[in-house]
C-alpha cells in the first residue's frame, strides 16, 4: 500500500474544510430535501412544526422569520431563515439538539 502524497492530503483536508459549506443551503427533512426559493407551505408540510420561530422584519420592513429545527441530539440545530414567506438561507448550527 502506498503511503499518501502531501498533494492527496492536501486535497482531502481541502474537501473537509469546503463540504459542510457547500450543504447549507439544503436541510434534509426525512427523505426530502428542502433548499432555498421553497415556499413556507413546503418547508411546514415537508419539515413539521419548528421546534421555534423568530419574526421580525427586514430593514425594507419586509416580515422575516427564523425557524429552529431540533432534530435530536445527534443532529446539529437547523435554521431556516424565510422572508415573504421563501427560503432564503438555511444554516446549520453546529450545536447539537436535545
Amino acid at each position: 500500500m502506498r503511503p499518501l502524497t502531501s498533494k492527496a492530503c492536501l486535497s482531502a483536508a481541502l474537501c473537509l474544510i469546503v463540504a459542510p459549506h457547500a450543504w447549507a443551503d439544503i436541510m434534509r427533512c426525512g427523505n426530502k430535501l428542502i433548499e432555498k426559493g421553497d415556499s413556507i407551505v413546503t418547508v411546514k408540510a415537508l419539515c413539521g412544526v419548528p421546534a421555534s420561530v423568530e419574526q421580525s422584519y427586514t430593514p425594507d420592513n419586509v416580515p422575516m422569520e427564523i425557524w429552529t429545527y431540533n432534530r435530536g441530539p445527534n443532529q446539529f440545530l437547523m435554521t431556516v431563515r424565510i422572508i415573504n414567506g421563501i427560503v432564503v438561507e438555511i444554516r446549520t448550527l453546529h450545536e447539537y439538539g436535545r
